[in-house]
């Protein structure tokens, strides 16, 4: 190792880090091969022993011109500060060593990127896995795009402006992703939670965000770790008492109210339009699940069944759209199609109160 513009021994190392020889040299080589393994995993072949000769070959510097004749004019005056002085000096020598020894690594790692061809092949190489990774944050992002991404977690923020905005997930499965979306619809992919039974505590955040989570196993756990990583949010359930919409029967046996289809598995919403089978959802979940999942997310308040209805339904809304008062529209809709009203009122809920992590 060269330190001061010589060769240092790693028992001279050591005693300057306040250490022995072994345990310097573990350092050293615990360091390099933590630097070989970051190459490696991102396509840059190369040996340890490259790696101590490229750092070793960047980390000669000079000591500052003056330096010595400072001391030796210290020393000759002979005055009873000398002891000090030179201490402070062995001190200044000693932080200087390591912080050149920091920089050389630094530049050295610039080196190998950026220098001759090998290092310019491994620079694009770099390049092009990043845009790789990040080929899944185009507008109109949807299952598929999940599918075909790297695995990763990520919540970045995001590139997009408005209006531009996405969230999508994959068939029977717990992965997501968004793009230009809001911190409580990372909560709701993360924590499986309806976006009207999230609560924030203080408010919630008006900063938008690209996100993935698509890990063949555990995906929505790891994205809870990432919101509270990157974010510092975290999600708990309590019972509160909040204002709601009653759903119950208003017309009994409304023609919009069909026995579902053989074969039905689809659960959708577009503009003036809402179609579920509610074999979609399978027999083993609570009748309509659907519609009062997509009445949530249009009303944003939680729906509390109250119809009393046992049976699975096969349900195609239909409204004027575009229409200026959407909700009056659909809720008109609701009332003489399923002959289902929504009436206002105030139960105890559990919500997922998201709050900042302590």
């Amino acid at each position: 190792m060269s330190i001061g513009g010589q060769r240092t021994s790693l028992s001279e190392v050591g005693h300057a880090l306040g250490t022995s020889e072994d345990a310097a040299k573990m350092r050293v080589n615990r360091a390099l091969e933590k630097l070989r393994k970051f190459f490696t995993g991102r396509g840059v072949i190369l040996s340890a022993t490259v790696l101590a000769g490229a750092i070793s070959a960047h980390s000669v510097q000079s000591a500052p011109i003056g330096l010595a004749t400072t001391i030796a004019a210290t020393a000759v005056k002979g005055s009873a500060v000398t002891v000090p002085i030179l201490t402070l000096v062995k001190g200044t020598l000693k932080l200087m060593a390591w912080t050149k020894a920091k920089t050389a690594i630094a530049v050295s790692v610039g080196v190998m990127f950026i220098g001759g061809s090998t290092g310019t092949l491994a620079f694009k190489k770099w390049e092009a896995y990043q845009a790789y990774r990040d080929s899944w944050r185009v507008v109109g992002m949807d299952s598929g795009s999940i599918e075909g991404a790297v695995p990763q977690v990520r919540i970045l923020p995001t590139i997009f402006e408005p209006p531009a905005h996405n969230l999508a997930e994959t068939p029977s499965s717990d992965r997501w992703g968004g793009i230009g979306v809001s911190v409580g619809e990372i909560v709701w992919a993360a924590y499986d939670w309806r976006p009207a039974r999230i609560v924030f505590d203080a408010g919630a955040p008006a900063e938008r965000y690209d996100f993935m989570a698509n890990l063949p196993q555990g995906s929505t756990v790891a994205l809870q770790k990432e919101l509270k990583k990157t974010l510092g949010y975290v999600g708990r359930r309590e019972s509160r008492e909040v204002d709601v919409l009653l759903l119950k029967v208003k017309t009994p046996n409304a023609p919009g109210l069909a026995p579902p289809k053989p074969g039905g598995g689809d659960d959708w919403s577009a503009s003036g339009h809402y179609y579920c089978d509610d074999r979609a959802l399978s027999y083993a979940t609570p009748p309509h699940l659907g519609l009062t999942r997509f009445l949530e997310g249009v009303f944003g308040k939680p729906i509390i069944d109250q119809t009393g209805l046992t049976q699975h339904y096969s349900i195609d809304l239909r409204w004027p759209s575009p229409h200026p008062q959407e909700r009056a529209a659909i809720q008109q809709a609701v009332l003489e199609q399923l002959g289902l009203e929504l009436v206002p009122g105030r139960e105890s809920v559990e919500m997922l109160v998201v709050e900042k992590a302590r």
